[in-house]
C-alpha cells in the first residue's frame, strides 16, 4: 500500500539551504513534497491556499521573523504545526518561539545529521494527538451541557446561561425574556402510546422549539415535559409574539401513532427583566408563576404576570 505523502511548506529567504534542507528528507521511507517560499506574505498566502502537514521556517526572515508567522497561523486557529529552524546564538528567540506557538526547533547546521523527517513525523503525530484530546473534551462538555433524549440544552446548562444572561443584561440595560413551558396531556400519550412514544413527542417539540427561535437563543429541556426558553436582547411584547408563534407550530403538529392523531399543545409562562429583579431566580420565579397560571387557567395558553415597574416579584 502507498504511503501517503507528507505536504511540508517550507519558509527560508536563504535559497542556498533549500538543498540542505531536500537532502534532509532525502532516502526516507516516507515520501514528503516540499513548498518552498522566501517571505513570510508568501508563506500566509500559501498557508490560505492550500493544505500542509507542516511548516519549517526560518526565524530570520524579510521584513519581520518566525514569529509574525506564527502569530498569524494561531490567530487564525490553524491546526498547523511549525519547526523553527536557527542558528547557533538564536536559542533565545527558540524558547520564544515555544511561547508564541512553535512545535519545536532545530539548528540548520544539525541538519545534515538528525533524521528529519523522524522529528517532522514526530510532530505531527504530537498535533493530531493533541487535536483528539481537543475533540474528545469539547464532545464530554457538550455531552455534560445536553439532555440526552432531545439534544437541547440540559437545566444545568440552563441555570449557568440565565446566571450569565443575567448580569450581561442588567449590566448594560439590554432586553432579555423567559419563555416557560409546559407540554398539556402529555401524559395521556404516554399511558395511551407508552414511552418509547411519549419520547417521541418531546424530540418533536423539541425540534419546533429549536425552528421558532433565533440562532442565539438558548432552548432547554428543564425536566420532564417542561421547557425553558431564554431570549436575549428581546422585550416582553416581541416574547409574547414568539410564544404565540411556538404555541401554534405546537397545535399544528399533533402526533400520529398507529393511524391514532393525538393533538399537541402547550402552556407558557413568560417574564421579562425590570429593574426590581434582584436576581436571576427572581426572573425564573415569575415566568414560573406565569406558567402555573397558565395551567391553573385551562392550559393551552399564554400568561405573563402584570406587576407595576418597579414591583419584585419575590
Amino acid at each position: 500500500m502507498e504511503k501517503e505523502k507528507l505536504s511540508i511548506l517550507v519558509i527560508d529567504p536563504d535559497t542556498d539551504d533549500h538543498d540542505l534542507i531536500r537532502d534532509s528528507f532525502r532516502d526516507s521511507d516516507i515520501p514528503a513534497s516540499l513548498r518552498f517560499v522566501v517571505s513570510t506574505d508568501e508563506a500566509l498566502h500559501a498557508v490560505n491556499g492550500g493544505a500542509f502537514d507542516l511548516a519549517l521556517t526560518d526565524h530570520v526572515l524579510p521584513g519581520a521573523n518566525a514569529f509574525r508567522f506564527l502569530f498569524e497561523v494561531r490567530q487564525r486557529g490553524l491546526a498547523l504545526p511549525v519547526l523553527l529552524l536557527t542558528r547557533n546564538g538564536e536559542a533565545r528567540a527558540a524558547r520564544e518561539a515555544f511561547h508564541r506557538g512553535a512545535d519545536d526547533f532545530l539548528l540548520k547546521q544539525d541538519l545534515p545529521s538528525i533524521p528529519l523527517l523522524e522529528v517532522v513525523g514526530n510532530l505531527i503525530e504530537k498535533r493530531r494527538l493533541r487535536e483528539e484530546r481537543a475533540r474528545e473534551e469539547t464532545l464530554l462538555k457538550e455531552m455534560a451541557e445536553r439532555d440526552g433524549l432531545t439534544g437541547l440544552y440540559n437545566r444545568r446548562h440552563f441555570g449557568d446561561a440565565l446566571e450569565r444572561e443575567f448580569e450581561r443584561a442588567r449590566r448594560y440595560r439590554r432586553e432579555l425574556s423567559l419563555v416557560m413551558i409546559d407540554l398539556d396531556g402529555f401524559k395521556a400519550v404516554n399511558d395511551s402510546c407508552g414511552h418509547p412514544q411519549g419520547d417521541q413527542v418531546l424530540r418533536q417539540v423539541s425540534r419546533l422549539l429549536v425552528q421558532g427561535v433565533r440562532f442565539v437563543d438558548i432552548v432547554t429541556r428543564y425536566g420532564g415535559d417542561e421547557f425553558a426558553v431564554l431570549l436575549p436582547e428581546t422585550d416582553l411584547n416581541t416574547a409574547s409574539r414568539i410564544a404565540g408563534r411556538l404555541s401554534k407550530e405546537i397545535r399544528n403538529s399533533p402526533f400520529l401513532h398507529e393511524g391514532q392523531v393525538f393533538p399537541l399543545s402547550a402552556s407558557f409562562g413568560q417574564a421579562s427583566l425590570r429593574p426590581s429583579h434582584p436576581s436571576a431566580q427572581a426572573l425564573l420565579k415569575e415566568a414560573d408563576e406565569a406558567l402555573y397560571r397558565a395551567k391553573r387557567g385551562g392550559r393551552d395558553q399564554i400568561s405573563r404576570i402584570s406587576r407595576p415597574r418597579g414591583q419584585s416579584a419575590t
